[in-house]
């Protein structure tokens, strides 16, 4: 995961590599929405024109955008742009209302796709960040082509968008199809057959076989691409192995409706974190695609036991547990920093909860969470403004906002806001819990 966006405030003039991209002004200024919920202003700035050494014309999005102007801030020493906000920005795009017959939107997403591709490397996985050079880093820890978040991230983009780009165009989308192919070959290579070892850690036992070892955060959004991988491709391979990784998951499941901690999927070895937990999304997934309501069952009990204990609790940033075979201790517990990243992976997961059950109390579930971004928090601070698309960095203790409005940030508020937008009753909950100023 890149370096959190909120610990940069400093000024760092960016370098622009083609003359159309345009110099930030005082802040985004509106568009026209999808909805009340939805402005692609502040994306549609942080979106920026490049060129590969290859020749190829792409775009990405700048990492960060500092208050008070929001002027473009790139992460010192890493890049301007990264494949893992890139590939999240191509799916705010891909999945707009106006997709269909907006052809900026149309541009804007098959350039971040043309992006990606271009951050593959031979062996299959892909490079995360791209400097103000002009070139790829390729050497850098958070961003060498290995295992890890961003080669995932491309991988659910490239495989859940491949429908709509061969549509508009099949060059672009062959291309997709081979990318995807070289990191499947990787992914049986590499992770496939690992044995199903364990160790224990803090006297809780974890897998072994996920990514970074016991990483089901990651596991999961591995899941999440997988699965619309196989939804266009007959893979019996890689059917299993999601499977795999679905029961890796749920072995880091702990605590129970009565008892802490509330049936929280733990992030990895002994630690829960907010950020990126979509295990309980990915397992509601796993359990309609596997036709396997075993899973559907482990991810309902975090969403109906441990959301409603953060709601409760003001919620948490992260927790690390130990377990003395009779009961779970909290070893720390984190209120801060909260972010965008934190609540997007939960609302995900009951609003598909809500969409598989139809019960109410999950849509109530996802509105409550959602209302975060609008004022329900311990800062009482509206973090995400439709008539922008601003969303600000972090909570960063109670009543402390980050006014910050970097790429991660605003690329989680949008497509947690187009998924409450989705549902009519997750949308009276929204309201009904944000704060009125």
């Amino acid at each position: 995961m890149k370096k959190a966006k909120w610990l940069l405030f400093f000024l760092v003039i960016p370098v622009f590599l083609l003359s159309s991209c345009k110099k930030q002004t005082a802040g985004p200024a509106p568009v026209k929405k999808d909805s009340a919920l939805i402005n692609l202003g502040h994306l549609n700035d942080l979106y920026t024109p490049l060129v590969f050494p290859s020749g190829t014309q792409a775009a990405g999005v700048f990492i960060y955008s500092a208050y008070p102007d929001y002027h473009h801030v790139e992460a010192s020493g890493e890049g301007f742009t990264c494949l893992d906000d890139v590939s999240r920005a191509a799916l705010v795009y891909f999945r707009s209302d106006q997709f269909a017959s907006d052809t900026a939107i149309q541009k804007k997403a098959l350039n971040l796709i043309r992006f990606i591709l271009e951050m593959q490397a031979g062996d299959g996985y892909f490079y995360n960040f791209f400097q103000t050079d002009g070139t790829i880093n390729t050497t850098g820890t958070t961003s060498m082509a290995i295992q890890n978040w961003w080669s995932w991230r491309a991988l659910q983009t490239l495989a859940e968008t491949s429908t709509q780009v061969k549509a508009l165009d099949s060059k672009l989308g062959s291309g997709m199809d081979l990318a995807v192919n070289r990191l499947i070959q990787n992914i049986k290579a590499d992770l496939v057959n690992l044995p199903l070892t364990t160790e224990v850690v803090s006297g809780i036992t974890v897998p072994k076989w996920l990514p970074a070892g016991s990483a089901t955060d990651q596991a999961a959004t591995l899941i999440l691409g997988l699965i619309s991988y196989c939804r266009s491709n007959n893979d019996p391979v890689i059917q299993t192995f999601i499977q795999k990784l679905a029961d890796g998951i749920v072995m880091m499941q702990e605590g129970s409706a009565a008892a802490f901690p509330y049936s929280l999927f733990l992030s990895a070895q002994n630690q829960w974190h907010a950020y990126g937990s979509d295990q309980s999304y990915a397992l509601l997934l796993t359990g309609e695609f596997l036709n396997d309501t075993s899973y559907t069952s482990k991810a309902l009990a975090e969403i109906n036991n441990f959301y409603p204990w953060l709601i409760a609790n003001g919620y948490k940033s992260g927790i690390s547990l130990s377990y003395d075979s009779v009961q779970f201790q909290p070893i720390l517990e984190k209120d801060y920093d909260q972010i965008a990243y934190g609540f997007r992976p939960m609302v995900f997961a009951a609003a598909e909860a809500f969409a598989l059950t139809g019960q109410n109390k999950y849509a109530d579930i996802a509105g409550h969470l959602a209302a975060w971004f609008l004022g329900s928090n311990t800062a009482s601070a509206n973090m995400y403004d439709s008539t922008t698309g601003l969303c600000y960095d972090a909570i960063s203790s109670a009543g402390n906002v980050n006014l910050n409005s970097g790429a991660e940030s605003t690329i989680e508020a949008l497509l947690t806001m187009q998924r409450v937008q989705k549902y009519p009753a997750i949308r009276t909950a929204l309201y009904m819990y944000k704060k009125h100023f």
